[in-house]
């Protein structure tokens, strides 16, 4: 393992003896007999299959994604989404009450609330506004890792981010990862890098030994519901040591490995394509519509399939639009109390007729916010 990691995990799991599963002695072929993990034999009706426990990191769904990705098989983990990696990784580095984690708000919560779960400290470097985007503070992050008594572990960048919309640049966080190297981990989400026009930092996987990347097919593949995802790494030593000792016995449902399987297929995987471009397409087409009503301030730009919509505060409050559109039965969220998106919205992109639905609503909480006045 490569000393850009080695030496940030926590000690005990060098020498820890992780369980082995049934589900590890063998492979699950169907001329086989198995005996050796307390299954029950019938299967029930429309549950065919079922009653096996699945292979915990199955070959051919690891082949699947690699074959996606554009990496090796030994090089990713399979977890429940992304969600699960997060857990995982500040699992294997923090050590509870003595490490922390650094996060550039705003961003996805989950990396904290994993984090002080631990427990382990949370540094915010937030982001940057600048000429209507918002942009990394590369300086200050460095400064924060280095910074003596933080021990921070794992720098969280999220690329698109979620909520701002936001692609960082590679050359940015490759930089990040080289300053930082031997100090902290930079764990890349890559949660949306199918919506964005700068793609994926997996081709600089081999060029950064302590750069870790977060895949997911909840949001491209519209996989939500199954909770698929994995985490990529070059370092095939450190990938096998997570499956030997960092996972659950049987991680991964049935059910959802046959349903990844199917959308990560050659016949699957255009009409997903396809519709990424649908969802693109209607990203562009809002954006002039929403921009010319009064209401909306600023509309940030989007990589991903989201925008991040500041509503005008001397017209409205973003709060009470939230609640006009739920009362119609759409449902946005609300970033209007948060640190640096001070009465934004987040709205996902629907199909067209959803969108339309939404400039309608706007429409009619403009008349009934101008009737008050």
């Amino acid at each position: 393992m490569n000393s850009a990691l080695k030496n940030l995990l926590r000690p005990h799991y060098i020498d820890l003896q992780g369980y082995v599963s049934a589900g590890m002695e063998s492979d699950k072929s169907a001329e086989k007999i198995f005996l050796n993990a307390n299954e029950n034999p019938y299967e029930l009706p429309g549950l065919e299959g079922f009653n096996r426990y699945p292979e915990p990191q199955p070959k051919a769904l690891a082949a699947a994604y690699a074959k996606a990705y554009n990496v090796s098989s030994d090089q990713l983990v399979m977890t429940r989404g992304a969600d699960e990696a997060i857990v995982i990784l500040t699992k294997l580095f923090c050590e509870p009450g003595n490490d922390a984690i650094l996060i550039c708000p705003p961003t996805f919560g989950m990396y904290g609330v994993d984090a002080k779960a631990m427990p382990a400290d949370v540094v915010e470097v937030p982001l940057r506004k600048t000429d209507g985007t918002f942009t990394l503070d590369q300086k200050a992050i460095v400064h924060a890792t280095f910074t003596p008594g933080q021990n921070i572990k794992l720098i969280y960048i999220c690329s698109p981010n979620n909520p701002t919309g936001t692609s960082f640049p590679h050359d940015q966080i490759a930089e990040i990862c080289r300053e930082v190297e031997d100090k902290a981990v930079v764990i890349l989400d890559e949660t949306y890098a199918e919506f964005s026009s700068a793609g994926s930092m997996t081709d600089r996987l081999d060029d950064h030994p302590n750069l870790i990347i977060l895949r997911t097919l909840s949001k491209s593949y519209a996989m939500a519901g199954m909770r698929m995802g994995c985490f990529l790494s070059a370092d095939t030593d450190f990938i096998a040591l997570v499956k030997a000792k960092a996972l659950d016995a049987y991680p991964l449902p049935c059910a959802s490995v046959e349903a990844a399987l199917h959308v990560l297929s050659d016949d699957i995987r255009p009409l997903a394509k396809a519709n990424i471009e649908k969802l693109l397409d209607e990203r562009e087409r809002l954006i002039p519509l929403l921009s010319g009503n009064a209401l909306v301030k600023h509309i940030y730009p989007s990589d991903a399939n989201f925008l991040l919509i500041e509503m005008d505060d001397k017209k409205c409050r973003a709060s009470e639009f939230i609640k006009f559109v739920a009362e119609n039965n759409v449902i946005i969220r609300d970033f209007s109390s948060k640190p640096l998106t001070k009465n934004c919205i987040r709205l996902s992109i629907g199909t067209p007729e959803q969108n339309d639905l939404v400039l309608r609503i706007l429409e009619g909480f403009g008349r009934q916010e101008n009737a008050k006045r």
